[in-house]
């Protein structure tokens, strides 16, 4: 029980939340870079890492005893992308005009979204394959 526990309702949807939320935040920056030439278009950006800082995330005891006192507040799953305006420095808001969108900014988080998404692929990928060598009973 504790092993298919792990494998298909911890370790998985992990996974698929974080595929979603970089996939969210790629339309999000598409969305930004197609809008930089409209007048007054605020950006917005995608949330996601900063999510697992919230104590109720991190703190979660693990009860391997019934007479184990519980450790943190009950998982309440596994967090979401959230999508927010971002925050404007100053120096942008006189340097943009009438848009505040940062081409520069929004290419390289691009680029480092495709990285991330690129390697939690890669984890589901090894992930599945992993389950179906030990089901076959292969070593590959």
């Amino acid at each position: 029980m504790l092993v298919k526990d792990f494998l298909f309702n911890k370790k998985l949807p992990l996974m698929t939340k974080a595929l979603d939320s970089y996939a969210l935040r790629q339309q999000t920056t598409a969305k930004n870079i197609a809008n930089a030439d409209t007048p007054n278009y605020r950006p917005e950006r995608v949330r996601f890492e900063e999510l697992f800082h919230n104590e109720e995330v991190v703190l979660k005891g693990v009860e391997t005893k019934s007479g184990h006192i519980p450790l943190g507040k009950v998982n309440s799953g596994v967090p979401v992308g959230e999508k927010e305006y971002r925050d404007i420095p100053e120096a942008e808001v006189f340097f943009s005009g009438e848009n505040h969108v940062n081409l520069d900014k929004e290419m390289a988080e691009s680029a480092e979204n495709q990285i991330r998404f690129r390697l939690v692929s890669k984890m589901v990928n090894k992930y599945f394959s992993g389950i179906s060598s030990s089901i076959k009973g292969t070593n590959s």
